[in-house]
């Protein structure tokens, strides 16, 4: 069998070839078919009759349809002696299995994220699985787009890139001082940028400081796929986002490959890689549960994730942390050193959403932050892993605790917060990280510091034992407010 090119009247198909045998005259036969498979069940009908040259086929009653024969045949034909029919049907009703309620993934998607909700997930973490799984949506939904309509994908395309054009009077206004009165002359009775940019008479440093100012506009605005994902849903009659069921492991995995670095230059990171595998492995693993049984099994689950090792965690030298504490006993009159000597002093956890946040917004902080007793009660509402814990109030932090007075955290202080994390270039987690550090340098007690911390001890001893010397340690933690006594010793204290 062999593929060709038939032509007629202008118009061009592919049609599929037979030759090989004998016609009943002796001549060389030749069949043309119009579909693959039935020119496959053709031929294996003519095998078995040339192997059986002198005894005719046999007639089998069968409830099937001429088709249904014939589609048969050619699933044998595919088959090809490596599985039965049989397994075949098997695998496929185990793999795919349509629900009576096939339900679409982006409403599958609200729901999961308002059961997460539900269940006191944190809103950072909310905002990640949203922005993961939705761009999976979007992804999925412009690749199984029908055939019939792969051409309206661009025809959006550029309806989203003219709504969101850079206007010329946005243009203009964008222009440096300099450059924005020449325009402003040269535009008057103009209607657009482009308009602007074909002016013969428009000096060459203003043409193309429009260029660039447009360009500029425009990238920003740049439809993604999400974008483009939803206005063909919304525009184009037809279209639709693919329904839970409808996934399988090579979607999920594509999506994950086609993942980019920031700049753009090239694959994702591994970290990122696996990141997005544990929110799609925990969004199907939601969608296929008994309860709702959307999907017949998480196709997610046999994707590979890298095995990536964790590195020497950030900490602050002593002198580092020495010199951020004393820029915040005086900042703003010292408002928020009581935020950052918890961060330093209890390794509570901080952010936008973090432990610490919630501590300030309690209703009486001060039932949490037990000064008499020398402890902080971290409440399961509170704790990150829902689990409580007390932290030690130790000498130094019970200092700066009583030293400075008013809320953990004033209202309208996220500006000031950002501004002292991007002025001692704080990462994320390196408050914490230098809490642990210290901590298990001066006490030695790492199971200790596990309990104080909400972490297991087996991360602590991989990532903080021996990276600060008893030295430092003790340094570390007789930093004082200002005025305090200098040189004077603060002994450890286990409660």
């Amino acid at each position: 069998m062999r593929e060709i090119l038939e032509t007629k009247d202008g118009y061009s198909w592919t049609a599929y070839m037979v030759q090989g045998f004998k016609t009943p005259d002796g001549r060389h036969g030749r069949k043309k078919f119009s579909d693959r498979d039935e020119a496959l069940a053709w031929i294996a009908t003519k095998n078995v009759e040339l192997q059986n040259a002198d005894t005719a086929l046999c007639n089998v009653v069968t409830r099937l349809s001429k088709a249904q024969v014939e589609e048969a045949e050619g699933a044998f034909n595919r088959l090809a002696g490596r599985y039965t029919l049989a397994e075949a049907v098997d695998y496929f009703l185990r793999h795919f299995a349509q629900p009576d309620d096939a339900v679409p993934l982006a409403r599958a998607l609200a729901d999961f994220l308002e059961a997460r909700e539900r269940e006191g997930v944190r809103p950072r973490s909310l905002v990640q699985l949203k922005s993961s799984i939705s761009n999976f949506v979007a992804f999925v939904s412009l690749v199984k787009m029908p055939e019939a309509l792969r051409s309206e994908i661009d025809r959006v395309r550029a309806e989203l890139a003219a709504e969101r054009a850079a206007t010329l009077a946005e243009v203009i206004r964008a222009l440096p001082d300099d450059l924005r009165e020449p325009a402003r002359a040269a535009a008057e009775d103009l209607a657009t940028v482009l308009d602007l940019l074909r002016v013969q008479k428009l000096p060459s440093s203003v043409r193309d400081a429009v260029a660039d100012v447009r360009d500029t506009i425009e990238a920003r605005r740049r439809a993604s796929d999400k974008d483009l994902a939803t206005a063909l849903v919304e525009r184009v009659p037809g279209a639709c986002v693919p329904s839970v069921h409808e996934i399988g492991t090579p979607d999920v995995e594509a999506f994950l490959r086609s993942l980019r670095s920031k700049d753009g230059t090239g694959p994702a990171s591994r970290k990122t890689w696996n990141n997005a595998r544990a929110d799609l492995h925990a969004f199907f693993g939601w969608c296929a549960d008994p309860q709702r049984r959307w999907c017949a099994s998480n196709p997610a689950t046999s994707i590979s994730k890298f095995k990536l090792g964790r590195g020497v965690p950030e900490i602050l030298s002593v002198a580092q942390c020495r010199d951020l504490l004393q820029f915040v006993a005086v900042f703003e009159g010292g408002v928020l050193a009581r935020y950052f000597a918890l961060a330093l002093f209890a390794g509570i956890r901080t952010g936008p959403d973090g432990e610490l946040v919630k501590l300030a917004r309690h209703a009486d902080p001060s039932k949490l932050i037990d000064l008499a007793r020398g402890v902080i009660h971290i409440q399961p509402e509170i704790s990150k892993t829902h689990q409580y814990r007390q932290t030690t109030i130790r000498p130094a932090l019970h200092q700066w605790l009583t030293r400075f007075g008013g809320d953990i955290l004033p209202p309208n202080s996220d500006r000031l917060v950002k501004h002292i994390r991007a002025k001692f270039s704080l990462g994320h987690d390196v408050l914490r990280h230098t809490f642990f550090s210290y901590l298990v340098g001066a006490e030695g007690s790492v199971e200790r510091a596990a309990l104080e911390g909400g972490n297991t001890e087996a991360i602590l001893r991989r990532h903080y034992l021996n990276t600060s010397t008893a030295g430092e340690a003790t340094d570390f933690w007789q930093i004082l407010p200002p005025g305090s006594k200098e040189g004077k010793i603060i002994k450890m204290i286990s409660a």
